[in-house]
């Protein structure tokens, strides 16, 4: 697991030799290491300016945060080709990690945290809905978000052999949003904040996998569903 502090006053943090990566202050436009630039090969980097980092800034309420690599991009992909290859389509998976966002403060284990793995669409898991959660739409995902999490699902039409096993399976996004534990004034900005945010970073997973119907190309729209009238 790599470790990258990012802050509009951090200049440099070198990580390693074995994983050699340089982060410069998002407030610089670029940065020199003497060395060729290596190539971004994780989904977790967060550009100054970008939607994501305007969202992020507000969730986590500062500019300063610390990014924890679970998975490079890789090998996050090939853990869920796997489990589609295996009991991806009979049951719910276990979630493959890839980042977590943590601020400079680090209160109380504070943090936005995101797994992804598949789900049966003929399970009713997804239909379920917590005590405080909202059901969400998001152009072609959907789902629940509540004060601390978000859970997208998302088809995606796997190439190759694994193709006719998603058609079976619905990709799922877990955002643990830790960092609004105990907090009272979550209201529906900062639910479709959130919502917003999980399905930019499911995106890089579309992406990593080569889903081929590309389902989280446009950029969110998000809404809450109303719940039908009793």
């Amino acid at each position: 697991m790599l470790l990258v502090r990012t802050s509009s006053r951090d200049v440099t943090k070198a990580l390693g030799r074995s994983a050699v990566a340089v982060v410069c202050g998002l407030m610089l436009a670029s940065c020199t290491t003497g060395e060729p630039e290596a190539e971004v090969d994780h989904p977790c980097e967060v550009v100054a300016s970008s939607q994501e980092w305007e969202l992020l800034r507000e969730i986590l309420r500062t500019d300063a945060f610390v990014t924890e690599i679970h998975n490079r991009t890789g090998r996050l992909a090939e853990k869920l080709e796997n489990e589609l290859s295996g009991a991806g389509t009979a049951k719910e998976t276990l979630p493959v990690y890839s980042c977590a966002y943590i601020p400079g403060t680090q209160k109380r284990g504070d943090r936005a945290m995101f797994g992804f793995g598949w789900i049966p669409r003929a399970s009713k898991d997804e239909e379920s809905s917590s005590s405080k959660g909202v059901p969400y739409e998001a152009n072609d995902a959907f789902g629940e978000t509540s004060d601390t999490h978000t859970k997208l699902y998302v088809q995606c039409d796997m190439p190759g052999e694994r193709g006719e096993a998603s058609k079976s399976a619905w990709l799922y996004a877990d955002g643990s949003y830790v960092s609004n534990i105990g907090r009272t004034d979550i209201d529906q900005t900062a639910r479709d904040r959130q919502t917003a945010f999980t399905y930019l970073m499911a995106r890089r997973v579309t992406e990593a996998l080569g889903c081929e119907n590309m389902p989280l190309e446009k950029p969110p729209v998000v809404k809450p569903v109303p719940s039908p009238s009793p």
